[in-house]
Parts: C-alpha cells; structure tokens; sequence
C-alpha cells in the first residue's frame, strides 16, 4: 500500500502545488496578534515592515494590493481621510488596485448616521475600491480580498 502512495505522491505534489502568499502589514498599524494568527492559520506568511501607503499589501493578478483599513471614527477626520485617498488615487493610475476597507468596530460613539457614512463612501470611490469587514473578521475578510485579486478573472470589473 505505501508503494502506491509513493507512486501517485499525493503529498508531494500538493506542496509543490502551494504558492507563498504574503500580506504585508505596516509596522505603524497597532499589534493585532490574533489576526497575525489567524492569517498564519489561513496559510498566509505575515511580514511586518513600514508601508509607504496603506496598511496591508500583497502582490495579485491585478497589480499591487494596497488596502487602507478605516473604522468609522477614523473616517470622521475628513482632512486626512482626504489627502490619503489623493495618495491611493494616485498609486491606482500607476497601476496599483487599491482598497479602503471599512471596519465596522463598535464603539461608544457613532460619528455617523448611516445615511452620511453612505454618502462618504460614495465620495471616496471611484478608482478607490470601497468594501467592509464586521468587527472579528479582520483576517478572515483579508483572506477573502486576497483570494478574489487572485482569481483568474474577474468578469463583472471595468477594465
């Protein structure tokens, strides 16, 4: 029996078939040490280093991921959130797919009706790509980002 196994060497070739998948985070963003677990658990090889832009990169099919996370509260700061968006603007005409991601934390105080979080979205997209994450589920919505930039295509995105 373990002559067959050796023959059609399943294990083998499913590790030769298993592609490094790295997410770099900004070392600036806060230690979260569950997500660093819970991607390291996805198969994910986390890399901690100073990002020019954006608090999490990979590289994908579709050029180089650049996600800035922001909680609802951060967004409050309309002059910031203004020039960082003028920045990843900026790096999606030179090629970049670049994603703001809203995470839904709860906090004590909402800065925002639905209605006006609604509308900021609407201002922020365009080459911005808007998607968002329920409190807990950090990695688990990386995980999916960096699983859809990888497809091999994507038939419903404007080119």
């Amino acid at each position: 029996m373990a002559e067959i196994g050796k023959e059609l060497d399943y294990h083998g070739r499913i590790t030769r078939q298993k592609k490094v998948r790295i997410i770099e985070i900004d070392s600036r963003e806060p230690h979260d040490r569950l997500t660093d677990i819970l991607l390291g658990g996805l198969g994910y090889t986390v890399s901690r280093r100073i990002l020019p832009l954006g608090d999490y990169q990979w590289d994908s099919k579709l050029g180089r991921v650049i996600v800035e996370r922001k909680t609802p509260i951060d967004a409050a700061d309309i002059p910031r959130l203004s020039r960082q968006l003028g920045l990843l603007r900026r790096a999606s005409r030179d090629g970049c797919f670049v994603i703001l991601l809203i995470d839904h934390r709860k906090s004590h105080r909402e800065p925002w009706s639905d209605i006006e979080f609604d509308n900021l979205l609407l201002s922020a997209q365009g080459r911005v790509r808007v998607v968002h994450c329920l409190q807990g589920q950090l990695a688990h919505r990386l995980d999916s980002l960096y699983r859809w930039t990888n497809k091999s295509n994507h038939q419903l995105m404007e080119e």
